[in-house]
């Protein structure tokens, strides 16, 4: 059910009635939501219109990809793959090569998907063989092979029509043509990224020849590049009407719309602002919108990154491709996304996103028994649409949220209306359209722990020979380098050594304030207990000493779950649940600032995630210490944990709900380092009002297989991206001056 007020207020009254009634929107209406400050709302209106013409299903493919040369005489200025003839890097498969790569994929393929490069020498009867051994080697496979751009240079290699040159090679057993090619049809772009290719007209013209011979077809866009939004919408309107002419002929048309963003890494082509998330998940959307006769979007994870892929599953798109294996001219131009996912994956990925995988073949069709769709919502226990929005529009508005309620928005609640919601929240916090962010470097002064928690892939035993206990004078050099780097202050973190005295840490904390005028936001709770613990005194006492020599502030680690049935499986070693929250209170009661965090997604069960949020909420209410939250997500690689990784949109919305709990904590963070950037940029709409710290050195997280990296300036510019002016602030959110502050665009400032 969508809020008909919210629609209202935005000016999308009318398109939001389109949408419910399957009405066509028209290219104004496109403009419209482009323009639409709001993302969470138009990602809202793309998945309802998703839901409505397949449900819950979320389609895979068991397939491979096969790039038989990259030697083209096109020489498109975007490409970073495509090599001359005699090139340096250039190469041809042979026939048994492509066959070979073929029968060694991990799983038969449903699907093959072959193109390459516009070989000058390559004849059509290499490509008839091709197929017919394809075909030979995988018969129950469907070959989708060859762009429309590939067809007509063969049409030109050999002299004869495009429809003959599709005729020859669907007698040879090709099934589908694949989308490529498209790029953006608008011939003033066309003729800078790729004037030797197809045009427009052309690249239609040989798609509805293929679905006049039986032939099913995708469709492409790549965008962020030189084209306009205006381009975009034109390029959506003429697959539209040639989709609409295809079926009035009696084909089946496009199969599916796979919008492609830009990489930017290894192009010719510098674009003066890249693409950023938002606007990635804002176009899939938009295109789900328009295209109302083409079945299906892609989410296609190469060119996205998986986290973003999985977000757009809540924007539209209803198919992640498949299995790829190996591809090339994504990864050759900059995608940073794996070769390859297995089936097991994807299916586990789609269902910890309360959605039904759906494997397929190249057409859509189901491949053996499909799962029975989770029920919708309406359980006994589930509330009705208008209770739950009931229950928001409260908290929005500045209702303490209860537990029970809080439980019903986390299992019920639609993800947009949460996001929307939590947003509301931030911003009656927060009106200024603004976030901030701290210059910051991570020090960790040992590895050394006997703690031996599970999910920690950092630590090492004493006596092991990866063991490290940084210098003083090692400290006082990262120190330096963070300074010159525009940082405010350190945060300060490691193993519980055994052999560490508490003088060393004093000693520690005293040179650095003595050489440096910077902030130490340093030792979270289970250290301060583990520095009571080897040197007999209270807790208490531990951080009276620590503050005379020199410490500011504690970080929030080691808080994992604040339950402790969870902690005693997890972290055993590590003080309990109570005693972590006495010690922020004690740090607060002796005038020290402290933040608290979550890591969520290994052991725990969704109420104990809840309770973990209220006992944050109940110790602030007591000393209102906190300055900021920050939940993150378990990162199971090189740990001794077994979990499902968990996803993008199960981030967003323990982030959301976050905001809405802790009413209390000014500033919720989102976490960039284990989401990236595209998803913490999305996060700024789901609640998050900081987006951390440069994190110029980070180790913890990283030893667990994540590796995301974000400077000042790369932070600047998806903030600015995302409507809000970037600020950088203290640890206690006090603002740095800054010489000229950064306005933002209109976006912010959504209701």
């Amino acid at each position: 059910m969508l809020d008909a007020k919210r629609f209202a207020d935005l000016g999308l009254s009318d398109i939001a009635r389109k949408v419910e009634t399957g009405e066509r929107l028209t290219i104004e209406e496109g403009r419209q939501l482009f323009a639409c400050p709001d993302v969470t709302a138009v990602g809202a209106l793309a998945h309802l219109r998703r839901t409505q013409l397949h449900g819950d299903k979320t389609f895979y493919v068991v397939n491979r990809h096969i790039n038989y040369t990259n030697v083209c005489v096109n020489g498109c200025a975007f490409c970073a793959y495509q090599r001359a003839k005699g090139e340096d890097g250039g190469f041809e498969l042979s026939i048994a090569e492509a066959v070979e790569r073929l029968q060694n994929a991990p799983l038969p393929p449903r699907e093959v998907h072959i193109v390459g490069g516009c070989h000058p020498d390559l004849r059509l009867s290499f490509f008839v063989d091709l197929l017919r051994s394809v075909q030979k080697a995988l018969p129950e496979c469907t070959l989708k092979c060859f762009t429309a751009v590939e067809i007509a240079h063969f049409a030109t290699l050999e002299g004869i029509s495009t429809r003959e040159v599709l005729q020859t090679l669907k007698d040879a057993g090709l099934a589908m043509l694949p989308g490529g090619g498209a790029e953006i049809f608008e011939p003033s772009v066309r003729r800078r990224i790729c004037p030797k290719k197809s045009t427009a007209e052309e690249w239609l013209r040989i798609h509805g020849e293929a679905h006049e011979l039986g032939l099913a077809t995708n469709a492409t866009m790549l965008f962020g590049h030189l084209e306009s939004i205006d381009d975009r919408l034109d390029h959506l309107d003429r697959l539209r009407r040639q989709q609409d002419l295809s079926r009035q002929n009696g084909g089946d048309g496009f199969t599916c719309f796979i919008p492609l963003p830009f990489q930017t890494e290894n192009s010719a082509i510098k674009v003066e602002r890249p693409l950023t998330g938002l606007d990635e998940l804002r176009t899939i959307a938009v295109s789900r919108l328009m295209l109302d006769n083409i079945p299906h979007i892609k989410a296609y994870w190469v060119m996205l990154t998986v986290k973003q892929a999985q977000a757009a599953l809540f924007y539209g798109a209803d198919d992640l491709d498949g299995t790829v294996v190996e591809e090339k001219i994504g990864h050759m131009a900059g995608a940073s996304s794996e070769q390859g996912l297995a089936k097991s994956q994807l299916e586990a990925m789609i269902r910890g996103l309360g959605l039904t995988p759906v494997e397929r073949d190249a057409r859509f069709n189901p491949v053996g028994p499909v799962e029975t769709p989770k029920p919708a919502p309406q359980a006994a226990d589930a509330p009705s649409p208008a209770t739950l929005q009931g229950i928001l529009d409260a908290v929005a508005a500045g209702r303490r949220l209860d537990f029970d309620s809080a439980r019903l928005l986390y299992r019920f609640a639609d993800l947009h209306a949460l996001g929307h919601a939590a947003h509301k929240v931030r911003l009656r916090k927060h009106p200024e359209p603004m976030v901030t962010y701290v210059v910051d470097r991570n020090i960790n002064y040992s590895n050394v722990c006997v703690c031996a928690c599970r999910f920690c892939a950092y630590y090492r035993a004493p006596g092991d020979k990866d063991c490290f206990v940084l210098s003083f004078e090692e400290i006082g050099r990262k120190i330096d380098e963070t300074l010159a780097l525009g940082g405010t202050q350190i945060l300060m973190q490691g193993g519980h050594h055994p052999d560490l005295p508490l003088a060393w840490y004093e000693d520690m904390l005293a040179y650095i304030k003595t050489n440096h005028p910077i902030h130490v936001h340093a030792f979270s709770p289970p250290e301060i207990a583990h520095f009571a613990k080897i040197s007999g005194l209270s807790t208490a006492q531990v951080i009276e000493r620590l503050r005379a020599a020199g410490l500011d502030s504690i970080p929030g680690g080691g808080a994992e779950i604040l339950v402790d049935s969870v902690r005693a499986k997890v972290s055993p070693n590590k003080c309990p649940a109570g005693q972590w929250l006495g010690i922020m209170e004690e740090a607060h009661a002796q005038g020290l600032r402290t933040t608290a965090t979550m890591m969520f997604g290994h052991e725990e069960t969704a109420d104990e995630r809840l309770q973990h949020l209220f006992n944050v909420r109940a110790s602030q209410d007591r000393t209102h210490g906190f300055t900021a939250f920050i939940p993150w997500t378990f990162q199971p690689e090189n740990t001794n944990i077994v979990a499902r990784p968990l996803t993008s949109p199960e981030y967003l919305r323990m982030l959301a709900l976050s905001r809405l709990v802790l009413d209390n904590v000014d500033n919720v963070q989102v976490s960039w380092v284990t989401m990236g950037p595209k998803i913490a940029q999305l996060a700024l709409y789901f609640g998050g009002n900081d987006f951390g710290s440069t994190m110029i050195e980070e180790n913890v997280v990283r030893a667990a297989g994540v590796t995301f990296r974000l400077s000042q300036q790369e932070i600047d510019t998806l903030v600015l991206a995302a409507g809000f002016a970037p600020r950088q602030r203290r640890m206690n959110y006090e603002l740095v001056p800054q010489a000229k502050p950064i306005a933002p665009n209109a976006a912010g400032k959504q209701c």
